[in-house]
This record gives structure tokens, C-alpha cells and sequence, in this order.
């Protein structure tokens, strides 16, 4: 039977199941929204933030499941809201604290707020996340101590707060049984490897515990997990030798402990790492033979043990490693044959075994490398020939082979032009004696080539212009003869050219103006990138140990000349070249007047013209090369006075020395007879001269010489016996000052001088009669010595050069001043010496050179230089010129503070130098002079208008060296390829976008330490305020950085 139902029924069921819909979405709806106390403490998170953002993104929408970076799991049963379980905020840009309201998040099990700018501490209230499975904070500023947060962490897994500011005793840490991933890299923990980590997580897989303070051996490691598959260990303070068990972890795959002081013998129990796909143990003292055990190690990748003490041959064993990618073994004394057998080893990109004792020839199997792309063999014992093979090596971009014995540089070239992939070649102090190959095709990919030093013979050859992409090109140390040929400014990418110390002749080229990538730092030159981690060297002289480059594109734009045969006249297009760092013309034949055009040379940082035939003057236009640290026109024929603005006063007088006709504040006084012995008059225009000329000029010559011999009989007739006068006198000493040149010698030593009995002679011989090799440093007015004194004490002797009536009045003023100047920050003036046209300043020695050495120069720098010694030096040199403003009388303005005038002790106590050649300041008075000295870097911006030397000028310059202190950086950071950085700029670029901990030197982050260092940066920027107006006096400097830091708290 059917039964029908009514309409008004029908129309009833309807309206129900309409309304059942309606009520089950709903309740859905409301099941699947966020929770409100998650919605809660996810707001209050954002709003510790400063930058934003996040608030901005999450307000559009009203459920905090649906914003960017949350993720809700499913409701929980009995609830109807979600709960988050997720918080993925990477890169976000965020910056601010991690306030309390996250730990209200219990249900979260992942949080990752990894590569922000997130600061201070972290908030207990994070303990509470029962649920955290993830736990990941690298790569921010965070600081203070971890341990009582990840304690209640009980359910973590992966732990990563690398790359922060965390310090604390690693002892501290663990007691996290679930915990497979812990990477703690980075940062600034301390003490020894504890066994805690491991015992209470028996299930880790991956251990980072690279770049801390980690002290003591490895034995803490005993009971790590045998299913451990990375281990880390680089960039710390570890020793003793690797451990035996170490041996059985079978299951390791990446073993790093690079940058260690660990020591002793690899063992052949390392065949039993049979999984090992990484072992890195560079940069420590391990030493012995390599065992031969690499049989089982078929999935090793990169074997990376460069810088140890590793002797004996290559094991064998290594070409059964058919995987292995790079194999670098460099700097160690390993010797005899490169005998592997390379057929087993098709995978290898690089093989670095420089700076060892390899000999004998290269192996024919390294042709079968298809893949090798880094080839680095120099400084070495090896010979032979390039074999023909390495015409295979397709993928070959990077090869050096410098400082070996190689012969045949024709049959190289011919084997290596067929390497198309080829971008580097150095073959430097090979195939002695050969002829240059002239007929060469091929290397259309090149951009570095370098013969140096291989007394090659011929022309430089034609087949170099078919080498378009070619940027730095090396002939230098060799018997190239010929000219230099016209089509190397067709080379439109070349921007470091070095062909000196050969025998090219004729004139520069005028082409050599036209290359385009010194003309303009727009041109399309590709960049120059050399294999990572292998440097190369530019070297300045023969015995030079060169500069490293990490990359060819850092060369300095250069044109190196020098010591050559060249002659004819410089071109006045020169002036094109606005992009070139370096020029070096120096011991040619060189003649006319320098161009006016180097002018407009704007990047010029080293100019040389010494020891040439040029006449003329100093083109006074000169002065505008702000960027010119070097400058010399030594042994010249120049006249007329040298300019004396711009950085010409920080050039010494060795720069200008061999020029009798040269004048000036630098030198000696200009007047009448510096204008007769003008050296500059064209040949045969002589003629010129009238008859009463020459005779004027012979009468007054012949009456100047018949005073003078009038004078030397008189003094040698009344001088008593005493100090002998010294081959120190002056060449070029001009007729009207030659009576105050032979004066009798004096010395005088002060009170607090260590020698208490000194004479001339014993300064001479302390010196070695001035010579050279007892050089220690060069300033702006003379040069400083060695002494080693009678009474086995050192000292350091300033030699004043220059004969003029002003240099007398500078000599005078420091003596006046020092004199009175003593202060435990200042170098002591133990005493001077008035020697014919010498002046002579005896100062104390210091033991350690200069900051300016330890900060840029030396390679122990950062490892020295840690933070507290260079908050010692900086609270030292603000005490000394604190002295020199407010308490020595008279006071003094310095005017060249920078960190090579700050001198340090055996104890590296600061002490500030070479303040005594400055203007002297009376209190209330102000010195105006217009003839500021300063360094690149340094200078105040308003000398440049005012003139004016002042107090606030010099606490400029010590913000620059507080900056030195704070980044490890040069003030200007010159030749770094086609630019110039300026320190000061850069900080306060980093500051206005937030990144100041990208300005503090990586050697000096401490956690205790970051307040520290953020308040020398905020004083250092007081400093350098463009207002001097604004600059705090030296005093409260002094005040600030040593008496109340505290007052930073809340003042800065």
C-alpha cells in the first residue's frame, strides 16, 4: 500500500531538515574555530613586537587557526574550540621579546620562530610546553641562560637554538629522554664535553656543538648513542686525542671537529665508520701518517684534513672511495708521489694538496676525474710535464700549480687550452727560463692568469687578446722585452694588469686608457669568483709572502708598471680611469711632467712615480685625491712647492726625497734658491739665458760656497771633543742652512729615561746607522727605529727629517710638550737628540706594535683581541686623550687619532703615540691652521670646511677606532673590487635598518659580553655625530667607558 502524504506535511519535513542543516553547520563552525585563550596569547605575542607586521597580517581575520604561521590541530573531545599545535614564523623579520603568553600555548608541539631578530631572554613560562616535540631559535639575538626553560621540556625532540647569544656551563644541559636532534652551535656555552647530554638521550642522532668555548677532551662522548649519525664539534677549545670509541659509532655519517687543538694519530679503527659520508679535521694538531684505511669508507663524500701535521704518503686506500667529492689535505708535510689512482675516484670536484711535499710528476689518472672542477697542487716539490691527458678534464674551472718545477709551458698551454670550462689559471715560479709560447688558441672562459716569477723570455704575446673575459692578468718577475702592445686596452674586462719587474721598453700605450672596466665601475664584466676556501695571493715585491684574495674579483684595480724600461711621457688620458686603486710606474725612464688629469682619478689609493726622469711640479690639483694613502715622486726631477692640502701631510718625506727643487712645509722652505735649482727646463732651452743670468747665478753659488767653507773652518776649529758626527747628514741641505746643520750634537734624556748614559754614537749603533731592516713604522713626519740600547733596554727612535724653520718650531713643540706630558696611556719621550739635520725623539718601546697591526694585520688578531682586552685598550686611549685635553698645559688637540698611533705594551695597555707633532691648544683658544693633518677614515666632517683642529675633531677620530674595536673593520675598506665601503656609513646603515648585531666582530659575541658591546657602539655613534656640536667631551667618554658604564643603562 502507498501511503501519500499531505502537502502541508511534505512542506513540514522540509522545514525541519532545513533547520537540522543549519544547526549542524553552525555547531561545526563553532567546533573548528581557534581557541580563545590561544587567540589570546597569540595577540599579546605580537604585540611585543616591533616591527608589526605580524599584527598587521593576523588582524585581518578573526580565527587565529586561519592566520600566517598558525597551525590548528583537531578539536579536543569535550571542546569546541581548536587549539593551536603550530607556530611557523621563519624569516619573518621579527624583532622584540618572547613575552610570557606563549607558554599559555600547552597544546603547541612545534615552534619556529628560527632567523628573525628576536633579543633577550627566554620567558620561564616556555617550561610549561609539555607538548614541545620542536623546538627551533637559531639565528636570532637571544641571550641569557636556557636551562631551567628546556628542562620542563619533557617531550622535546628537536632542540635548535644555534646562532644566538646563549651562555652557561654545558653541564646544565640534558635530561631530555626524547631528544634525536640538539644543536646548541654558535653560541658562547662553556666547560667541558659532559656525559649528561648523551646518558639521559639515548636515542640522539644529530649532536652540534660547534663555535662555544668548549674546553678539555672528548671523553664525555662514551655513551652517546650508537645510532648517532652527525657529531659536530668544529671552532672550539678541545684537546687531547680522538677517542677510541669514537671508532664504534657505526652508525655516523658527519663527523666535524675542524678549529680544535686535538691532537695525536688518525687510527685505522676509522675503517670501521663504514657509513662516514663527511670527516673534516682541519686546523688542528694532528700528525703521523694517514692510515691507510679507507677501504671500507665507499660512502665517503668529503674528506677535509688541511692545516695539521699530517706526514707520509697518500694511503692507497683512498681510490677505493668512489664517491668522494673533495679531498683537501693542504698545509701539512705529507710527501712522495700523487700516486692515487684516480679511475676510482669519478665523482671528485676538488683535490686540494697544496703547500705539502709532493714530488714526482703528475698522475695520468687524474684525467679520468671527468668531474674535478677544483685542481690545487702548488707550493710543492712536484715536475714533469702537464700530462696530455688533462685535456679531459672538461669541467676543470680552477687550477693552480704555482711554486713547483713544471717544464714546458708550450706543451701546458697546449694540453690546457682544450680545458674549455678553464676560468683560473696560476702557474706562477714554474718553467724557468722558457720562451713565452706565441702561438696559442683556446681559454675563451679565462679570467685569471698568472706567470709570475717564472723568468720567462720574449715578447707578451698576441694570443692574450683572445682571451675576452680575461680580468687579472700576471707577467710580472720575468725577461719580457718589447713594448707593451697597444691592444690590451681591446681587453674590455681586464682590471689588474702586473707586468712589472721585466724588461718592456717603449712608451705606455695610450690604448691603456681605453680599458673599459677601469673607466667605469658599470661595465658588464662578469664577476670573478675563485674556488671556496682556496686563496690567492697578490704580492707586492719578491720576498713579499702576498695578500690572500678569497676571491680574484677582491684584486685591487691595478696597473703595476714598475721596474722596467719604459720611457716617453705618461698620456693625459690617464685622467679616464676613474675606477683604478693602483698605480704603480715607479723605476722606468719615464719622462715629462705628471698630467693635471690624475685629478679626476677619483678611486686612487697607491700612486708611485719614484725613480724616473720626470720634471715639472706637483700638480697641486693632487690634493683632491682623498683616497690616496700611498704617494711617492722620489728620485725625480721635480721643482716648485708640493701641495699642501688633502692627504700630503700624512705622506713622509721619503716620498718627495731625491728632488732638490722641491719645497715646502714637508721638506725644506721654498725660496729663491729652490727657484734656481729648478731641474724642469726643458733640454736646449738654456739658451735662453742671458749672459748676466748665468753670471748672477755663478756669483751668487760662488759667494753661498765660500760661506760655507768660511763656517766649517770656524766650527772645525772651535769644536770640542765630543760625540763624533755620524754619516747622517742630508743630501740636497741647501747653502743658507748648512751652518745650522753642523752645529754640535746634543742629547738630552729626561728623568724618566731607562738609559740614564747615552751618546750619539750609541744611538747610531743601536740603529744600525738608520738602516732599514730596524724600521718599525712610518709617520707623518719621519720614520721610527728599533733601538736596542747599551743596557739591553729597547726604545723606539723617531727620526725627524726636513731642514726648514718650521720643522724646527714642530721638533720644539713636541719636545716642550712631551716633556711635560707623562701619563701611564701616553708613549713616554724619554728624550731627543739634535744631530746635524736630524732631529732625534727617543720614546719607550711597546713590545706589541699598533692596534691598527692587531686588528687588520696580524693572523693572531681574533684569537688575542678578545673583548676584554679590547674594552682595556679602548679605556686606556680615551684616559690618554683625556690627558692631552683636559689636564696637560698646555692642552693639546691631537689631530691623527687612529689605531696605528695607539701603541701597545707587553701587556697591551694603550698608549696613545705621535701626538706631539700636533698644534698645541692654550685653554680657552682657539689654534685655526691650514695645514690639518689626518688620515683617510678618520677625519672630522667639518675640517674639510672649517679648518679648525679641535677637541670634539679628535673625539671624532676615537669614535672611528671604538668602531675598529667593535667590527674588526678597516675605516675604509679599500681595494674590495670596483668600491669602497666606508666604516661609518655602514654602521649607521645597520643601525637604521636593525641590525646592529651584524655590526659586532663574529671573535667578540658573548653573551655577557652583548650589553657590553652594544654600549660601546651607542658611544662610539655619539662620537661620530656629524654635529660636533653634539659629541660628548672626551671626558665623559672616559666616564662612560670606564667610572659608570651603569649610567648607559639609562642615559644611551
Amino acid at each position: 500500500m502507498v501511503v501519500v502524504e499531505s502537502a502541508p506535511m511534505i512542506f513540514l519535513r522540509c522545514v525541519l531538515f532545513a533547520c537540522f542543516l543549519c544547526s549542524s553547520w553552525g555547531l561545526k563552525t563553532i567546533a573548528q574555530s581557534c581557541d580563545p585563550n590561544d587567540s589570546l596569547a597569540l595577540k599579546e605575542f605580537a604585540g611585543n613586537l616591533t616591527n608589526g607586521s605580524i599584527v598587521t597580517s593576523w588582524s585581518n581575520r578573526a580565527d587565529c587557526c586561519q592566520w600566517d604561521g598558525v597551525v590548528c590541530g583537531s578539536n579536543i573531545s569535550g571542546s569546541i574550540h581548536r587549539r593551536v599545535t603550530r607556530l611557523i614564523l621563519s624569516k619573518k623579520g621579527l624583532q622584540g621579546l618572547i613575552p610570557r603568553s606563549l607558554g599559555h600555548l600547552d597544546q603547541l608541539k612545534s615552534l619556529d620562530l628560527s632567523c628573525n631578530h628576536l633579543q633577550g631572554g627566554l620567558p620561564l613560562e616556555l617550561s610549561s610546553l609539555k607538548q614541545m616535540e620542536v623546538l627551533d631559535l637559531s639565528h636570532n639575538l637571544l641571550s641569557g641562560q636556557v636551562s631551567g626553560v628546556l628542562s620542563g621540556l619533557i617531550s622535546i625532540q628537536s632542540l635548535n637554538i644555534s646562532s644566538n647569544l646563549f651562555k652557561e656551563d654545558l653541564f646544565e644541559l640534558g635530561g631530555y629522554p626524547n631528544l634525536v636532534v640538539f644543536n646548541i652551535s654558535n653560541n658562547s656555552f662553556t666547560g667541558p664535553v659532559t656525559s649528561q647530554i648523551c646518558s639521559s638521550s639515548k636515542g640522539i642522532q644529530i649532536l652540534d656543538l660547534s663555535m662555544n668555548h668548549l674546553v678539555g677532551n672528548l671523553a664525555g662522548l662514551y655513551n652517546c648513542s650508537k645510532s648517532l649519525q652527525q657529531l659536530h664539534l668544529d671552532s672550539n677549545s678541545l684537546s687531547g686525542s680522538l677517542p677510541d670509541f669514537i671508532y664504534s659509532t657505526l652508525a655516523l655519517e658527519h663527523f666535524s671537529i675542524s678549529n680544535n687543538n686535538l691532537s695525536g694519530q688518525l687510527s685505522k679503527e676509522v675503517s670501521k665508520l663504514s657509513s662516514l659520508k663527511t670527516l673534516v679535521i682541519c686546523g688542528n694538531w694532528f700528525s703521523g701518517h694517514i692510515p691507510n684505511a679507507f677501504g671500507n669508507l665507499t660512502h665517503l663524500e668529503h674528506f677535509v684534513a688541511h692545516s695539521n701535521m699530517l706526514s707520509g704518503p697518500l694511503p692507497s686506500t683512498l681510490s677505493l672511495c668512489s664517491k668522494l667529492h673533495i679531498l683537501d689535505l693542504r698545509n701539512n708535510s705529507l710527501t712522495g708521489p700523487v700516486d692515487l689512482n684516480f679511475t676510482g675516484m669519478p665523482s671528485l670536484c676538488t683535490l686540494d694538496l697544496a703547500a705539502n711535499h709532493f714530488s714526482g710528476p703528475l698522475p695520468n689518472s687524474l684525467s679520468d676525474c671527468r668531474e674535478l672542477e677544483i685542481l690545487s697542487l702548488a707550493k710543492n716539490e712536484l715536475t714533469g710535464k702537464i700530462p696530455v691527458s688533462f685535456a679531459k678534464l672538461s669541467s676543470l674551472s680552477f687550477l693552480s700549480l704555482s711554486n713547483n718545477s713544471f717544464v714546458d709551458l708550450s706543451g701546458a698551454l697546449t694540453v690546457l687550452q682544450h680545458c674549455q670550462n678553464l676560468s683560473t689559471l696560476i702557474l706562477t715560479k714554474n718553467f724557468v727560463g722558457e720562451e713565452i709560447p706565441r702561438n696559442v688558441s683556446g681559454f675563451q672562459n679565462l679570467m685569471v692568469l698568472a706567470f709570475g716569477n717564472c723568468a720567462l723570455k720574449g715578447h707578451i704575446p698576441v694570443w692574450l687578446l683572445s682571451c675576452r673575459k680575461l680580468e687579472a692578468l700576471d707577467l710580472s718577475w720575468n725577461h719580457l722585452d718589447g713594448n707593451i702592445p697597444s691592444w690590451i686596452g681591446q681587453m674590455e674586462n681586464l682590471f689588474y694588469l702586473d707586468l712589472s719587474n721585466n724588461s718592456l721598453t717603449g712608451e705606455i700605450p695610450k690604448s691603456l686608457t681605453d680599458l673599459k672596466s677601469l673607466i667605469s665601475a658599470n661595465s658588464s664584466s662578469p664577476h670573478l669568483t675563485a674556488s671556496a676556501g682556496i686563496p690567492l695571493y697578490v704580492k707586492r715585491n719578491q720576498s713579499a709572502s702576498g695578500l690572500p684574495y678569497k676571491q680574484a674579483s677582491n684584486f685591487p684595480p691595478s696597473i703595476l708598471l714598475s721596474n722596467n724600461r719604459i720611457n716617453g711621457t705618461i698620456p693625459p688620458e690617464v685622467g679616464r680611469l676613474k675606477e683604478l686603486h693602483v698605480l704603480d710606474l715607479s723605476r722606468n725612464n719615464i719622462t715629462g711632467t705628471i698630467p693635471d688629469s690624475f685629478s679626476q682619478m677619483e678611486n686612487l689609493e697607491i700612486l708611485d712615480f719614484s725613480s724616473n726622469n720626470l720634471h715639472g711640479s706637483i700638480p697641486p690639483s693632487l690634493e683632491k685625491l682623498t683616497f690616496l694613502s700611498m704617494f711617492s715622486v722620489a728620485n725625480n726631477h721635480l721643482w716648485g712647492q708640493i701641495p699642501t692640502g688633502g692627504q700630503f701631510y700624512s705622506f713622509p718625506c721619503s716620498s718627495f726625497e731625491g728632488n732638490p727643487g722641491l719645497c715646502g712645509v714637508i721638506i725644506s722652505p721654498c725660496n729663491a734658491i729652490n727657484n734656481m735649482l729648478k731641474p724642469g727646463i726643458p733640454p736646449g732651452s738654456e739658451r735662453r739665458f742671458g749672459r748676466s743670468n748665468i753670471l748672477s747665478i755663478t756669483i751668487t753659488i760662488g759667494v753661498g760656497l765660500v760661506l760655507v767653507l768660511a763656517i766649517v773652518l770656524r766650527k772645525t776649529s772651535r769644536r770640542n771633543v765630543g760625540d763624533p758626527i755620524g754619516d747622517l747628514e742630508e743630501e740636497g741641505s741647501l747653502p743658507h742652512r748648512f751652518s745650522e746643520a753642523l752645529r754640535s750634537s746634543k742629547l738630552v734624556l729626561f728623568q724618566n729615561s731607562d738609559c740614564k748614559e747615552l751618546s750619539v754614537a750609541d744611538l747610531l749603533k743601536s740603529t744600525n746607522n738608520f738602516n732599514q731592516a730596524n724600521i718599525i713604522g712610518c709617520g707623518g713626519f719621519g720614520l721610527v727605529y728599533k733601538a736596542n740600547l747599551p743596557n739591553d733596554t729597547k726604545a723606539a727612535i723617531k727620526r725627524l727629517s726636513g731642514d726648514c724653520g718650521q720643522m724646527e718650531r714642530e721638533f720644539q713643540a713636541e719636545v716642550e710638550a712631551l716633556s711635560r706630558a707623562q701619563h701611564k696611556n701616553l708613549v713616554s719621550l724619554q728624550g731627543y737628540c739634535r744631530h746635524g739635520n736630524y732631529r732625534l725623539l727617543i720614546y719607550s718601546y711597546m713590545e706589541n706594535g699598533s692596534l691598527d697591526y692587531w686588528l687588520h694585520e696580524s693572523v693572531d688578531g681574533t684569537s688575542v683581541l678578545k673583548w676584554e682586552v679590547r674594552l682595556k685598550i679602548a679605556q686606556g686611549a680615551a684616559c690618554g686623550l683625556a690627558y692631552l685635553h683636559k689636564v696637560c698645559e698646555p692642552h693639546i688637540v691631537h689631530r691623527d687619532v687612529k689605531s696605528s698611533n695607539i701603541l701597545l705594551d707587553e701587556n697591551f695597555e694603550a698608549h696613545l703615540a705621535d701626538f706631539g707633532l700636533s698644534r698645541l691648544l692654550r685653554p680657552y683658544d682657539t689654534h685655526v691652521t691650514t695645514d690639518l693633518v689626518g688620515t683617510l677614515g678618520y677625519i672630522p666632517p667639518e675640517y674639510s670646511q672649517t679648518l679648525m683642529a679641535t677637541c670634539r675633531g679628535d673625539v671624532y677620530s676615537f669614535g672611528v677606532v671604538l668602531l675598529e674595536l667593535l667590527t674588526g673593520r678597516r675605516p675604509v675598506e679599500v681595494c674590495k673590487g670596483k668600491n669602497c665601503r666606508n666604516l661609518v656609513s655602514w654602521v649607521f646603515q645597520k643601525k637604521s635598518e636593525k641590525r646592529e648585531a651584524e655590526i659586532i666582530d663574529p671573535a667578540i659575541w658573548d653573551k655577557d659580553h652583548q650589553k657590553q658591546l652594544f654600549e660601546m657602539l651607542e658611544i662610539a655613534c655619539r662620537c661620530l655625530d656629524q654635529d660636533p656640536r653634539q659629541r660628548p667631551l672626551i671626558d665623559e667618554v672616559v666616564s662612560w667607558l670606564v667610572f659608570d658604564s651603569k649610567v648607559l643603562n639609562n642615559e644611551l
